[in-house]
């Protein structure tokens, strides 16, 4: 039951799970909070008039309170036409995803084969085609422009062994949805998608052995990895290409950090370029999330609350901040389970609707797999009440769930 109440009423122990404007606006990171003190009530009275309540998330002994605001604050009266809109909004969303998906797979696919061609010359000591990079990235930024999601999708055809290419990849395409969501111009974008293709270009002058060793490295193998940005940065910038200064700073400074005990050159603060500092929040994002050679993935919630714990010492709080309301409390690739049982992938969320993003199902409420996944948007009027009601109610960790998500997303016909 969600209930509409005055921020005046609110109370420690409820459950916010709607604002009367996008989460965005408000200081809250996550979208959904359960309320333990005067300091959040302070926020949300600040921020909005009128919140919603889930009785269900709140504490039970708050339901009596609950049941008579309830009575007290009617529902306001839906129009058919506001539903209507409200059902051709999503239905929009969805099919726009659709549509750009299948641009997307091509551009990915182009990038794909760049940046495995870029990285074997790197290793054979020939120049890296920085002019196709450029236009590369230039479809990227093009595609995140008309639908922000569908190349975000594509970042989850991840393989433990090959990891640095595809992690070039999802490093550029995050970076310049991040970019777009902080109100960077393209130019700036392209910028930074360039940067974020080419950051681990170097890794190819480390020796296999080392970049691909299974165990932790020993002090001597790490202070070689560790040489891989400058590698990487003096083989660009020698050969020429007119490669944007900010781009070279990305590759060259992708692993400093805020308290000055990152490399190579121990930059702290306000002295890390601020493209350089979105990479690096983006580089250590998806190298988590990531299976390698030496660890398992961990889910894109939880590599988001561990990030938001390293701020002040690793990366800027503000920048991460930002960055967890750019991903949503449902990043996309995570695998949730709904009200009904049923188990599937977010796929895409619009801004005004975090907390109910469209899914695609992959198993009913029986454990069964679906012989074709279905998409389904939960922002829909159709799935907000009665019989028919789902919602998210938490996300999997891996060892809840039996498909391999690479699989599906590489499946060009379930979408």
């Amino acid at each position: 039951m969600k209930i509409k109440v005055d921020v005046s009423q609110l109370k420690k122990g409820m459950f916010v799970s709607e604002l009367d404007r996008p989460w965005t606006e408000t200081s809250f990171l996550l979208q959904g909070v359960l309320i333990d003190g005067a300091e959040e009530i302070s926020a949300f009275q600040q921020s909005c008039k009128y919140v919603f309540i889930d009785a269900e998330k709140s504490e039970q002994s708050l339901y009596p309170h609950l049941r008579s605001l309830a009575s007290l604050n009617k529902p306001a009266f839906t129009s058919s036409h506001s539903v209507t809109h409200e059902a051709d909004q999503a239905d929009h969303e969805q099919n726009n995803f659709k549509q750009e998906l299948k641009v997307a797979r091509k551009v990915h696919s182009r990038t794909r084969a760049f940046i495995d061609t870029a990285l074997e010359d790197v290793r054979l000591g020939q120049a890296v085609d920085t002019e196709a990079a450029k236009d590369l990235v230039t479809e990227v930024t093009s595609s995140i422009a008309r639908s922000p999601h569908a190349m975000l999708w594509l970042t989850n055809l991840k393989e433990r062994d090959e990891y640095t290419s595809i992690h070039c990849m999802n490093v550029c395409i995050m970076a310049v949805s991040f970019g777009r969501t902080l109100g960077m111009d393209k130019a700036e974008l392209e910028v930074l998608g360039l940067g974020g293709l080419l950051h681990d270009l170097g890794k190819m002058r480390v020796p296999p052995e080392i970049l691909n060793k299974p165990s932790s490295l020993t002090f001597e193998e790490f202070e070689i990895m560790k040489t891989h940005p400058v590698e990487g940065y003096e083989m660009l910038k020698q050969q020429g290409g007119d490669l944007p200064a900010e781009a070279l700073d990305i590759v060259k400074h992708h692993h400093e950090r805020r308290n000055g005990k990152g490399y190579p050159s121990h930059l702290d603060g306000d002295k890390i370029n601020n493209m350089t500092r979105i990479v690096a929040i983006v580089d250590v994002y998806d190298a988590i999330t990531s299976d390698r050679c030496y660890h398992d993935a961990i889910s894109p919630y939880d590599a988001l609350k561990n990030m938001y714990e390293w701020v002040n010492e690793d990366f800027d709080k503000e920048l991460v901040e930002s960055f967890i309301k750019c991903l949503g409390i449902y990043p996309i690739g995570s695998v949730v389970k709904l009200n009904l049982g049923h188990v599937g992938l977010v796929v895409s969320a619009s801004e005004n609707s975090k907390l109910r993003p469209i899914v695609m199902l992959v198993q009913n409420s029986k454990g069964e797999t679906f012989p074709k996944p279905k998409l389904i948007n939960l922002a829909h009027p159709k799935w907000r009440s009665g019989a028919n009601k789902l919602e998210v109610s938490h996300i999997l960790s891996k060892n809840e769930y039996n498909f391999n998500i690479k699989d599906i997303v590489m499946n060009e016909s379930i979408i």
